[in-house]
This record gives structure tokens, C-alpha cells and sequence, in this order.
């Protein structure tokens, strides 16, 4: 599994192009899904059912996609994903031209099998890594995420103007960054979730239950993402509704999405000198700050800060927790327990996703923002509370650590201390 550094360098390279090309297709999915549904439903009840498809069908596939790499490895589940995202939009394309709503359905669920495996790209990072720098690799693949909100939009829009009949064009994009990305898989190493040294199998879910670096780290991103994905969905309503216009709009939504993807390498930093403890208090406080200003302001400048901040606290939650995840196993065993963690993460976030409108017309968006607040809290006080009980346990042994059944070591005391 040992790869020199100018092979790494250049695995890496492939690896952020194939997450620019994944976030792209989530970007022309968020922009244009619910429009070209609101145009072709029969009913307007039916109008967000596309989109909801996407989730649904990317959470399940998750946990799917994590046995299937465990078995077969990553190469294999990353061309399979882009493959459902070429045929997917190929589908949508021809229902959109044919204005067959139940075509489009099927066409936006096969996208959401790519959604499902687009999270991989960073862990075949982690695991292609020099041991040291595991983190940092993890968190440069997340700087795809850049491209994509820079361009995605803007390519969304120009894309679904190339055709007499709109929003053909921008299905057909959706295919094309598919055939894009099967050509980036296709030349990856075909690293596989079983150690290639010793030969032992992925780590089993249940072998990893009670560890507390798994525990915290299904905490830390399944609650992060759960406060993003809230505030991201509640915000252009509430600046719809508050009058401020759709410029503002996607502003908001530019803004948010370069707050989750461009400190990346900082945080990794941040993370390196100070640990994931501290990682993710700086993580929590960024995001309260960001949900408090939305709690007592509805000006177009402070929502457009709220989703901000909001994507910022997210990015460096989202690269402490997956540090967490991977302490939770040996480099090389650990596909079965990432696609736990991104499909229990991205259930969670797809509750908020459908529950974000109902929320928004209850409470509006200082009670939406005091709710996102309060989840964030409890969030990192729920990590603590898991922090005191593994410190408890360890204190036995002395701080050494210990070997389970599966060879996996149990965290030291240095789990929170500087890495």
C-alpha cells in the first residue's frame, strides 16, 4: 500500500478533479432539480419528489456502497457510482425533453447512487497517505468542493440555455462530469478495504461500536451536518420571504458553499497544532456565532453571514470528525465503517433537509437558527460527555492502549491531545 510521494502527489491531483466533478453534480442537483420538478409534476405535491429521491436513494446506497468497497475496493464503487450518474442524467435529459415526470424520478434517483460513493474520494486519500499526513490529504480532496461552488451554478444555468427545450443541457452536463469522473476512477491505484500487507479484512461495524473515536465521530458529523443542512435549506426561503431578492439568494448559497469547502487546509492545520478537542470547539463556536446572528437579525447581509459562518464551522467539524473516524481503525480496513458513518450522516441531514420548510414556517428563521444553535451545542456536549467516559476507562490501563479481536488499537489519552 505504500506509494513514494510523486505518485501520492499525482493520486491526489485525480482525487480533488473527481471531487470537483461530484460536487458539481450536487450543485446542478441543488439548482435545478426542484425547478424542472415544479415544471413537469402532475401535482404540486409531487414537485420536490425528485429531489427527495436524491437523498433518499444517496443515504441508502451509502451503507451499501461501504460493504461493497470493503469487498471489492474503492476503484470498482467509484466507476460503478459515476456510471448511475451518466445514465442518470442521460435519463432526466430525455424525460425532460419527453416532459415525462416519472422518467425524471428515475433519472434523479440513479444520480443519488453517485451522491452515495462521491464521499470515498476522500478516504481513498487517507489511505493512499505516509501515515502522518492521513488528515491533511483528507482535507486537500475537499478543496474540489471549491471548483464546484465557484462554478456549479453559473455552469447549471448556462448549461440548461444550449438546448430549445430547457434544462435538457444541464442533465446532459450531469452525464458528462459523470464520464469525467469514471475516467478519474478508472486510473486510480485499485486500493481495496482489505490491508494489503496483512491481508485482514475490513474493520465489522459492530467490532466498533463502543469505541469512542467512532462514537464521536458519528456524533461530530452526523449533528454538523444536520445544522448545515438546516440552515442551508431555511435560507434562501427566509431571504425569499423577507423580501431581499434572489441576487441576494444565491449569493447566500455561493457564499455557504465556499465557507464548507475552502478552509479546508486550514482547519487540517488547525487540527495538526491543537488536536481534534480543540478542533472541534473552534468548529462549535464558528457555527453558534453564525446561528446567534441569524437568531436576532433577518437583514440580507447578516442571513448571507449566517449560512457563512455556518459553512465554515461545518468544514472544520466535518475534517475533526472524520480524523476521529479515522483513528477508529487501522489505515487500509475501514470502508465498511465509512459508509456507516456517511449514510448515518447523511439520514440525519436529509430529516433536517425535509423538515427545514415546516420548521421555517413555525418558529421563522430566528427560531430556526435558535433550533440549529441548540443542536450544535448539545452536539459538542455530547462528544465531551463520550471524551470523560473513554478518559475513565483508560485511566486503568495507565494510558497505554490496548488491542481488541480485530487488531484495531483502543484511543490512548492522547485522542484529544496534539497530533
Amino acid at each position: 500500500m505504500t506509494k513514494t510521494l510523486p505518485d501520492f502527489r499525482r493520486l491526489l491531483r485525480r482525487l480533488i478533479a473527481a471531487q470537483a466533478c461530484y460536487y458539481m453534480i450536487v450543485s446542478i442537483d441543488l439548482t435545478l432539480t426542484g425547478l424542472v420538478g415544479m415544471s413537469l409534476a402532475p401535482i404540486p405535491a409531487l414537485m420536490t419528489l425528485p429531489l427527495s429521491l436524491i437523498v433518499v436513494v444517496g443515504t441508502a446506497c451509502s451503507f451499501l456502497a461501504g460493504h461493497a468497497a470493503a469487498r471489492f475496493g474503492y476503484r470498482p464503487v467509484l466507476i460503478a457510482g459515476a456510471l448511475t450518474a451518466v445514465v442518470g442524467g442521460i435519463l432526466s435529459a430525455i424525460a425532460v425533453s419527453s416532459h415525462s415526470f416519472a422518467l425524471f424520478c428515475v433519472g434523479t434517483a440513479l444520480t443519488g447512487g453517485y451522491r452515495a460513493v462521491g464521499g470515498f474520494l476522500r478516504f481513498v486519500a487517507s489511505e493512499y497517505a505516509p501515515p502522518t499526513q492521513r488528515e491533511r490529504a483528507l482535507a486537500l480532496v475537499m478543496y474540489g468542493g471549491v471548483v464546484a461552488a465557484a462554478l456549479g451554478p453559473f455552469a447549471a444555468i448556462a448549461a440548461s440555455n444550449v438546448s430549445a427545450e430547457p434544462y435538457v443541457g444541464s442533465c446532459l452536463l450531469i452525464a458528462i462530469l459523470g464520464c469525467a469522473a469514471i475516467v478519474l476512477a478508472a486510473s486510480m491505484p485499485p486500493a481495496t478495504g482489505v490491508t494489503v500487507e496483512s491481508g485482514q479484512v475490513a474493520i465489522q461495524i459492530r467490532d466498533r461500536a463502543r469505541n469512542p473515536a467512532f462514537q464521536q465521530a458519528v456524533i461530530v458529523l452526523a449533528g454538523s451536518g444536520l445544522v448545515m443542512t438546516l440552515v442551508m435549506a431555511t435560507g434562501p426561503l427566509a431571504n425569499d420571504h423577507a423580501g431581499h431578492g434572489a441576487a441576494n439568494g444565491a449569493i447566500m448559497i455561493q457564499w455557504h458553499l465556499m465557507g464548507m469547502f475552502a478552509p479546508s487546509a486550514l482547519s487540517a492545520l488547525f487540527l495538526k497544532r491543537f488536536g481534534v478537542c480543540r478542533t472541534n470547539v473552534a468548529g462549535g463556536i464558528i457555527m453558534v456565532a453564525g446561528c446567534a446572528l441569524g437568531v436576532f437579525s433577518e437583514a440580507g447581509w447578516a442571513m448571507t453571514l449566517t449560512l457563512a459562518l455556518a459553512g465554515v464551522g461545518w468544514n472544520v467539524f466535518f475534517v475533526a470528525g472524520s480524523a476521529l473516524l479515522l483513528k477508529s481503525y487501522p489505515q487500509g480496513k475501514g470502508a465498511k465503517l465509512q459508509g456507516f458513518t456517511d449514510g448515518a450522516t447523511a439520514a440525519i441531514s436529509a430529516a433536517g433537509s425535509f423538515a427545514a420548510a415546516w420548521i421555517l414556517q413555525s418558529v421563522g428563521w430566528g427560531g430556526t437558527n435558535l433550533l440549529a444553535l441548540s443542536v450544535t451545542v448539545m452536539t459538542l456536549v455530547l462528544v465531551s460527555v463520550s471524551g470523560q467516559r473513554a478518559g475513565r476507562k483508560l485511566a486503568r490501563y495507565d494510558g497505554s492502549t490496548s488491542t481488541d479481536s480485530s487488531g484495531v488499537e483502543t484511543p490512548s489519552r492522547d485522542l484529544f491531545a496534539r497530533d
